[in-house]
């Protein structure tokens, strides 16, 4: 612990308020040194609910090393207002950031922690809202603007006038907007929806689609623009993320946050006009809804975060967003089935790499599956629905998998370009055996 610490813990009042912020800054600026499970008796529930599980020593020490690089070592602190059980405190750190504490205990003995605020304070005027259709140009141009870099490689997402074509396949979506001095300057989105870790089912908190401008970056506008999400913090079982391999800023900025899995997340790209076939099958109509789900569940069955299907679950994927995902777009043989969500009519991928900048126009599986010995079958779907992408301009059709996935040996044939890409689910452990079962990836959620 910095020398500085203990000066500035005896700032505090001797108060239940006041010795509990003198304990959370001292396991801060230890970094959780000696953090156990017992700590967990200091929070309320209904703290504990937004928090998260965190019951073992080792996700105590992990989430208080978070925390430290999050906000950086205590080095200042000045008391605003404090009574016995509430106390507000700015607080200065080795980063050069300021914080705003806010703590409430309880008011019965042991005084557990109830309420504990966390906000930075800025030089400049931060707002911060939940975005509305009426602000998919700003979003889009936000995205426009913040290239993904891998490397020496920017990528640019430009999804047009809807940007919120994605968001209606989802079940609960919320985008949040973070503005400096009123102009907007970061976003982010976060998408609630049922998974399945180690046979057991959760809620989850799929978080996507994070932008910062690059003349803001560094601001916390990434953490500021995650507010709109709290609403789900105290019901849901946890929240996840996906980092390409490639993308080191981003894994710098997660370096710090628990549960990594350690199976990566692969992006087939197959080449629609390389794989082009002739038309097999036919389109799905309402009535296979319980065929279509129970060759779903048979061929995903064992990844993790596949939720298996019912015959209304999948009904109700088809109706969420007709226009982009409806029973025309899912086609079927006799032993295998793909559906298909042409995202290239409306989104564009810029990718620019040694001064040349290429386009793509995507398309993304979003369900698919086969029966043992229907991979031909399969293959053959998959080459139908590329040449009819490539008739409309469309280059690229996308597929998940994962190294331990049913298909992925064929995916890994047909592809042109596998990417990786981490998982985080932070409070919720990778299960034994996990890396043996294969990852599933909802491709609405990434």
């Amino acid at each position: 612990m910095s020398d500085d610490v203990p000066a500035l813990v005896r700032q505090l009042p001797d108060t239940p308020a006041g010795r509990q912020l003198a304990w959370w800054l001292a396991m801060l600026a230890d970094e959780g040194a000696g953090a156990s499970a017992a700590d967990w008796d200091r929070y309320a529930p209904e703290l504990r609910a937004r928090l998260g599980p965190l019951p073992t020593a080792e996700a105590m020490s992990a989430a208080w090393r978070a925390n430290a690089a999050r906000l950086g070592a205590p080095v200042e602190l000045a008391l605003e207002s404090a009574d016995a059980h509430f106390i507000v405190a700015t607080l200065g750190t080795a980063k050069d950031r300021r914080w705003m504490l806010s703590l409430a205990v309880e008011p019965a003995s042991p005084h557990r922690m109830m309420r504990f605020e966390i906000e930075r304070r800025h030089d400049f005027k931060l707002d911060v809202r939940e975005a509305t259709a009426a602000d998919a140009a700003i979003l889009a141009d936000i995205e426009r603007r913040c290239p993904i870099v891998l490397g020496d490689t920017e990528i640019r997402i430009d999804r047009g006038r809807d940007y919120l074509a994605s968001t209606r396949l989802m079940e609960d979506c919320t985008i949040g907007i973070a503005s400096v001095d009123g102009v907007p300057a970061a976003v982010s989105c976060g998408a609630e929806h049922r998974v399945r870790v180690g046979g057991v089912m959760k809620q989850m908190v799929t978080v996507s689609h994070l932008r910062v401008l690059p003349e803001h970056q560094r601001k916390g506008l990434w953490g500021a623009a995650n507010r709109v999400l709290a609403k789900y913090w105290d019901h849901v079982d946890g929240s996840n993320a996906y980092i390409s391999v490639d993308n080191t800023g981003m894994q710098h900025g997660f370096a710090n946050t628990p549960n990594k899995w350690s199976q990566i997340v692969l992006r087939a790209q197959l080449d629609c006009a390389a794989l082009a076939g002739p038309p097999v099958g036919r389109p799905a109509a309402p009535a296979d809804a319980a065929d279509i789900a129970e060759r779903l569940n048979a061929f995903h069955g064992e990844e993790e975060m596949f939720v298996p299907y019912t015959a209304e679950a999948f009904s109700a994927r088809m109706t969420r967003a007709a226009d982009l995902y409806g029973w025309e777009r899912v086609w079927m043989t006799g032993g295998a089935v793909v559906g298909v969500w042409p995202a290239g009519e409306a989104m564009k991928v810029i990718t620019q790499r040694a001064g040349t900048s290429t386009q793509q126009t995507c398309g993304v599986v979003l369900d698919y599956g086969f029966e043992p010995g229907a991979e031909a079958e399969f293959e053959a779907l998959l080459r139908t629905w590329c040449g009819w992408m490539a008739e409309r301009g469309m280059d690229t059709l996308s597929i998940f998998t994962s190294p331990a996935s049913p298909g992925v040996g064929l995916l890994r044939s047909l592809a042109r370009a596998a990417e990786g890409f981490f998982m985080w689910t932070p409070g919720i452990a990778e299960p034994e055996g996990a890396k043996d079962r294969g990852l599933y990836v909802d491709a609405v959620y990434f």
